[in-house]
């Protein structure tokens, strides 16, 4: 009778340590996934395009600012004015380069070709 509980410990074991193994190998791979990769100069290039995408619904959404002229020159908060872009607390954009500077001010060339909407964004 003590063998047969003795390789029962033992099974017992080793199901344990197969399964500490694969706790620690599951929880290693996991880990790597919350990985902290911010990257300023990529998300400063997404929010220019997010701005180019605005001032693109923007143009599109008012065919009469090229009434007089086929381009047209606004600012961001002009934008942010009109609820085409999310500011943050403060009503600003901030620049993920220089999180003091904001992006408001910026000047953004809008041109219309034919039915072509063409954005320009000062950096």
């Amino acid at each position: 009778m003590k063998t047969i509980n003795d390789k029962k410990i033992i099974i017992l074991g080793a199901i344990l340590l197969v399964f500490t193994i694969g706790y620690f190998v599951i929880i290693n791979k996991v880990s790597y996934a919350f990985v902290n990769d911010y990257d300023p100069n990529k998300v400063y290039d997404e929010t220019i395009d997010t701005i180019k995408k605005s001032a693109i619904a923007y143009g599109t959404n008012n065919p009469d600012l090229f009434q007089e002229e086929d381009t047209v020159y606004k600012k961001v908060q002009d934008l942010i004015d009109a609820n085409l872009l999310v500011p943050n607390e403060e009503g600003n954009i901030v620049n993920p380069l220089k999180e003091e500077e904001t992006l408001n001010d910026n000047v953004i060339k809008i041109k219309k070709e034919k039915d072509k909407i063409t954005v320009e964004v000062d950096s």
